[in-house]
């Protein structure tokens, strides 16, 4: 009788030792499951592909993961931000990012005023691509014909560029309202004629047109359709040599978003009836305004920053 309670006393012992390893164990597997969030600040370099970005924190870049539903659209490279993320064993997932905001800094800018995209913003080609900005109230546009220069002061806000004034430089001359405009610089005539400018632009991927086997600095041949705003790339490819045909040669500078690249190429234009550049140093960053033309386009306005 003492043998079998000194047994069953032994057994309970066992079971109540496992018992209590069970309920050790699971608080330590609730917190290797658990992830911590972190919070950050930094500068954005910009994206590094479609999945990740840089931010320089502390002077260092730092390389993270977009999380699901995380974008960078419209915050531009070189902004301040402030973030949230996951440490994985990879790399750190952002789970949150948005530009800092300062609501006193209002900067200055000049481009060509291209229209308006919808009642509440317009589109300016500005630091050689066409940008967005919403209408802030001072911002009039009523009056300014496209293909203007203009003067105006805007703000910095994480959804995109705040219009805050605008005024008219110089209005279109020398050709019709409509007119395409751009900047570049200024290479030299070619004949009498004719100047060659060299420039670089953004421009849309067409219809079935993909640029994902192109790596930045690649020589190119390219076609493409002039737009209102824009110009669409019909086609691209590598090229190691300049090659014949109708076909434009430049250089893919890179991604601007998943749906336009930059390319830097030269242009030659003609020169439309009393367009004169005589005055124009070889080497000059310039505005022009120009329509296009069978042959080549024409410049109609041409002015030095």
């Amino acid at each position: 009788m003492i043998k079998k309670a000194g047994v069953i006393i032994i057994l309970l012992a066992i079971v109540l030792v496992i018992i209590s390893m069970g309920a050790g164990c699971q608080p330590a597997a609730i917190e290797t499951e658990e992830q911590v969030i972190l919070e950050g600040e930094g500068i954005l370099t910009g994206q590094i592909d479609s999945h990740s970005v840089e931010i320089i924190i502390d002077g260092q870049p730092r390389a993270f993961g977009l999380g699901t539903g995380v974008s960078v659209t419209g915050i531009s490279d070189g902004t301040e931000v402030i973030f949230s993320y996951v440490e994985e064993e990879t790399r750190p997932v952002l789970l949150s990012i948005k530009a800092v905001h300062v609501e006193d800094e209002i900067l200055q800018g000049e481009g060509f005023y291209n229209g308006q995209i919808d009642s509440h913003s317009v589109e300016i080609d500005f630091k050689g691509q066409p940008t967005a900005f919403a209408l802030g109230e001072d911002a009039i546009v009523d009056d300014i014909a496209e293909g203007s220069r203009v003067a105006f002061t805007y703000q910095e806000v994480a959804e995109r560029m705040l219009l805050m004034t605008i005024e008219v430089i110089e209005e279109p001359s020398g050709g019709e309202v409509g007119d395409l405009a751009g900047e570049g610089t200024f290479v030299g005539q070619i004949d009498a004629q004719s100047v060659e400018i060299e420039i670089f632009r953004a421009f849309v991927l067409g219809e079935n047109v993909s640029v994902e086997e192109i790596e930045d600095g690649s020589g190119v041949a390219f076609s493409f359709t002039e737009t209102g705003l824009r110009a669409v790339l019909d086609s691209i490819e590598i090229v190691d040599e300049p090659i014949e045909g109708d076909v434009m040669q430049g250089i893919m500078v890179g991604q601007i978003d998943g749906q336009s690249v930059e390319i830097q190429y030269f242009q030659a234009f003609a020169l439309g009836e009393g367009v004169d550049v005589s005055d124009i140093e070889d080497g000059a960053e310039v505005f022009i305004t120009y329509r296009p033309s069978t042959y080549r386009p024409i410049l109609t306005t041409i002015t030095v920053k």
